[in-house]
């Protein structure tokens, strides 16, 4: 009897067993078909506090601008040098420019200025008319000489140099001072402005009784400028025997952001 009971015992279990194993297998299985298994109950609330904020058109937002500025030592001068002859033919006129355009090239090569740093633009020829307006005199030729200048501590030796081996054909145009790395401070005025728009969200926010959540949007409307060149008057044999004074001084960069966050 004893033995019949025992053998009634193991029965069950292992049937117990069996459906163990098979309730594991379903509760898997709806696992893998709705894509992983059941997330904790502190999942589904990290989910929700990673997810945007809520930006629709009727959603509470705030908009504000900010502007930072970043104050910057130029490291490089562009010297615009205009070379005019004038001649009664046209030919001669060329020839003559021809002849002082080298001569500044020369001067500023012989000066350190790379060849990758020089270039010739607006090569014009015009006939000059008597005062009646209808008989041609003679020709002007006009060429632009634009020279990189890196080391602005010989800058004006090099400027008077040039100006010298043009002569009285050559005449500076204007003179702009810049940076060769403008990415890395409109980068830098950017970061302040994004900070000084959020801290005047949460300003107002804050006297709102109210917290800004996250960000909407942000428009970048920084408007990227160059320093406006300073015209120069002066033609060759005006020009003074010293070397012409070269002070950089300082530039800004101002960014402006304008940023829209989300209340709650």
């Amino acid at each position: 009897m004893s033995g019949l009971r025992t053998e009634g015992w193991t029965r069950v279990v292992l049937v117990a067993a069996a459906l163990a194993v098979a309730i594991g297998g379903a509760a898997a299985g709806a696992a893998l078909g709705s894509g992983g298994p059941t997330p904790p109950a502190g999942g589904a609330a990290h989910g929700a506090s990673a997810a945007r904020p809520d930006c629709g058109a009727g959603a509470p937002k705030i908009t504000e601008t900010g502007f930072g500025t970043v104050s910057i030592t130029p490291d490089l001068l562009t010297l615009s040098l205009d070379v005019h002859t004038t001649a009664p033919q046209a030919s001669r006129a060329l020839s003559d420019n021809d002849v002082a355009t080298a001569a500044v090239l020369h001067a500023l090569t012989s000066g350190g200025v790379a060849p990758r740093d020089l270039q010739t633009t607006d090569l014009t020829i015009q006939p000059d008319y008597a005062r009646t307006g209808t008989k041609v005199t003679g020709y002007g030729v006009d060429d632009t000489v634009v020279a990189k200048l890196r080391k602005l501590s010989t800058a004006g030796t090099l400027i008077d140099a040039a100006v010298s081996a043009g002569g009285n054909a050559a005449r500076i145009d204007s003179l702009s001072f810049s940076t060769t790395r403008p990415l890395r401070a409109q980068a830098r005025a950017r970061g302040l402005a994004v900070r000084e728009a959020v801290g005047h969200a949460r300003a107002i926010a804050a006297s709102a009784s109210e917290k800004i959540g996250g960000i909407c949007s942000i428009d970048d409307q920084t408007a990227t400028s160059t320093t406006a060149p300073v015209p120069f008057q002066g033609f060759g044999s005006a020009a003074p025997s010293a070397h012409v004074p070269v002070e950089s001084g300082s530039q800004t960069v101002t960014a402006r952001v304008s940023v829209v966050f989300a209340l709650g």
